[in-house]
């Protein structure tokens, strides 16, 4: 590993701060990471959409993308490990080696693992980078998830599932503002209750969306948590310090003559008789010192390790050269520097320090009032949280109890379908307006009484606020599961053409046409009643 070309700064880091280093690496060049994960997560996100239209009760829409992602991550893992050490890799390049990188770990991560292990980003280099396999994969696991950076890695997972899962309810939130219904609410929108395809096809492209977002992101962080491992693991910083030392000096002959070759000048001009050239002063007079050497804390004090002596003049050089290593900042675990303390008051200045004047609200009453706004404030926030739920989340309380009987449609399109609200002799009636030239009124009253017949005397279920199309559809829906027998969808069709024809298009149909439709109508629902 070529570590002089790294391209990190690499230094002793908290778990936190190696999650934190991802982001910069994203940052400074992430367009290929971005498009080597987009390159696969979208084709397999169009998919699972697909998948949700035509088949909205089918839980195969979303699920096939969450358990391949595993196996997608390691394409932009490709791309990070070589940006790291400098190595330009284009999201071409790493979809043309994506194949070659999918052996080791695959199984595991496409089954116990995948329910329960969010933090497997961080076990990915092992398989991936370090080509481990078999026990020595497992040895390496164990090792770099301890100090607390396996649990570091599940809880990051948890929190960018987190997130998705906000981007996901923000997009549907988006989604509900457009849809039809009475406020926009997000929650109809993720399958917990029976939905058509456009739900459940737009609750699977939303989650797609976001983990789209968020993809690249877990992989950087968890792929720098893994690199900080590592380092603190392995020495990185002390081996990189370690490299950049200068070459030993040069042998006493060249130091000689270099020195003479200096001194030159300067013996010319004092046997001239000229001034010495004027020197920079090395450090301005008001110029504040920089602190570089104090003494170390008390838990970072090195006691004498009882070395010998040097046996040679190579290892009294090699072990000073080592001193000065330690002895740098970022080695040793401290720096040095000066800061403000705000100055301890003296006894006197305490009692005057003292308030003289009683507090307006004696403190038992205090503790009464901050007990009784803590009250408030929870059972605030209780009230809040309830009727949240209470307002947005229907389909949650509908997917643990049974849902209500649906409330029926007593008008469509503005028309009173209401049986009581229809004349004995409905074909009678409809030919008598026809004759006194009053078509609409004649249409509109065959029309809503051939809704009405069908759902009281046929139990067809139509909705309340249902359109005329969404009617016909659903005597569509009722004659293919059987429900609905071919005449009255028959009927109904010709009646709902004639009628939107007439309404929305002002085309009349010819009085034939209408008395045959009577006739049938009055055949077909007489006979039902008989």
């Amino acid at each position: 590993m070529q570590l002089d070309k790294l391209r990190l700064d690499l230094r002793p880091r908290s778990n936190a701060q190696g999650l934190d280093l991802g982001f910069a690496l994203l940052h400074a060049g992430g367009a290929d990471v971005w498009r080597a994960w987009l390159a696969l997560w979208l084709p397999l996100s169009a998919l699972a959409t697909l998948i949700s239209w035509y088949n909205p009760d089918l839980a195969l829409g979303w699920l096939l993308p969450w358990w391949l992602r595993p196996l997608l991550e390691r394409a932009p893992l490709h791309v990070l490990a070589r940006q790291v050490f400098g190595e330009q890799t284009s999201w071409r390049d790493a979809l043309r080696a994506w194949p070659r990188e999918l052996g080791g770990g695959w199984f595991r991560m496409l089954t116990w693992w995948r329910p329960f292990m969010a933090g497997r980003g961080l076990h990915q280099p092992v398989w991936v980078l370090e080509r481990a396999r078999g026990k020595t994969a497992t040895a390496r696991r164990a090792t770099i998830a301890r100090n607390g950076t396996g649990a570091s890695a599940l809880l990051f997972g948890s929190t960018c599932a987190s997130f998705e899962a906000v981007l996901m309810f923000g997009m549907l939130a988006l989604a509900g503002l457009f849809m039809p219904g009475e406020s926009p609410n997000p929650f109809a929108l993720l399958g917990l209750t029976d939905q058509g395809p456009l739900q459940a096809a737009l609750g699977t492209a939303a989650w797609c969306l976001a983990c789209a977002v968020i993809g690249p992101i877990y992989t950087a962080c968890t792929f720098t948590l893994y690199l900080n491992r590592r380092a603190t693991l392995e020495a990185w910083d002390i081996e990189i310090v370690l490299r950049q030392l200068r070459a030993p000096a040069r042998p006493a002959a060249a130091r000689h003559v270099a020195a003479v070759l200096m001194a030159a000048p300067l013996l010319a001009m004092a046997l001239l008789g000229m001034p010495p050239p004027v020197q920079a002063a090395t450090q301005a007079a008001s110029a504040k010192p920089v602190v570089t050497e104090c003494e170390p804390p008390e838990g970072l004090k090195q006691e004498d390790t009882g070395r010998g002596p040097d046996r040679s003049p190579q290892q009294a050089a090699l072990r000073h050269q080592l001193d000065q290593v330690f002895a740098h900042e970022d080695l040793r675990g401290y720096r040095c520097g000066e800061e403000w303390e705000l100055r301890v008051p003296l006894e006197k200045d305490k009692e005057k320090e003292k308030p003289k004047s009683s507090p307006l609200i004696p403190r038992w009453m205090a503790a009464i009032l901050a007990g009784l706004f803590k009250v408030a404030l929870i059972g605030g926030a209780i009230v809040l949280v309830a009727w949240l739920l209470w307002r947005y989340a229907a389909p949650l309380r509908f997917h643990f109890a049974a849902p209500p009987e649906p409330k029926l449609a007593t008008e469509v399109g503005g028309l009173d379908i209401r049986e009581e609200s229809l004349p004995a002799d409905v074909a009678g009636a409809v030919r008598a307006l026809w004759q006194q030239g009053q078509q609409r009124a004649a249409l509109a009253l065959l029309y809503r009484a051939t809704l009405s017949r069908l759902v009281s005397r046929q139990s067809l279920t139509l909705h309340h606020g249902a359109t005329e199309g969404e009617c016909l559809a659903q005597a569509r829906s009722a004659h293919a599961a059987g429900a609905l027998d071919a005449d009255s969808l028959a009927l109904a069709d010709q009646s709902t053409t004639l009628w939107l024809n007439a309404a929305y298009g002002a085309r009349w149909p010819a009085a034939d046409t209408v008395a045959a439709l009577c006739t049938r109508w009055q055949a077909h629902f007489d006979r039902e009643a008989a």
